[in-house]
């Protein structure tokens, strides 16, 4: 049993790991070179779950930090869409695919339907700690917008025209790094 577990598992991770060299597409259709990809991403999201779970206080940090690493996996066999994509096939097509990508990733897993559950947290905001990640989602791009217009490039304006809205009162953290990230670009930090 324990062999046929642990070849499972490494068959989903050898699939996964390719996340590894899948850049963002986003980026790419705007010029930037050396861009990141999907799992430096998830890293960096996962990061800021902690951080900001550990701030907000409350939160169930193992479902917060599975979330924030489930979040983009359907991304191993459909790729990193664009929000140009996004708008084009639909947000239910969209997450209709994503749902087949998962369950096929996830066929072999023991905890497969406990990692489409999170999932489906993530992409419904089902819990505190779903509509975190999915607010810290937003801010982890807001970041690396920052740090790539540092680098030089000036084709990124339309990813900070709604930085400080959209932020609802549930979770204050998010308003104020958004504002932070606006205030540093706008160098009155």
């Amino acid at each position: 049993m324990h062999e046929q577990t642990a070849h499972a598992l490494l068959a989903l991770y050898s699939q996964v790991a390719t996340l590894k060299l899948l850049p963002r597409t986003g980026w790419l259709q705007r010029g930037v070179a050396g861009v990141e990809s999907v799992a430096e991403h998830t890293y960096g999201v996962a990061m800021l779950a902690l951080l900001a779970g550990d701030a907000v206080g409350g939160l169930d940090r193992g479902k917060l930090l599975a979330i924030a690493l489930l979040h983009d996996l359907a991304e191993t066999l459909l790729g990193d869409l664009p929000a140009s994509a996004r708008r084009i096939i639909g947000a239910e097509s969209k997450h209709i695919a994503e749902r087949r990508a998962l369950e096929e990733l996830l066929a072999h897993t023991p905890d497969r339907e406990r990692y489409l559950q999170l999932w489906a947290e993530y992409a419904d905001g089902g819990s505190a700690e779903a509509r975190l990640v999915k607010g810290l989602d937003r801010i982890e791009m807001l970041v690396q917008a920052l740090a790539y217009e540092r680098a030089g490039n000036r084709n990124l304006a339309e990813f900070w025209h709604d930085a400080e809205q959209g932020w609802n009162d549930e979770f204050p953290i998010l308003r104020a790094l958004a504002a932070d990230l606006v205030a540093q670009r706008d160098g009155s930090d």
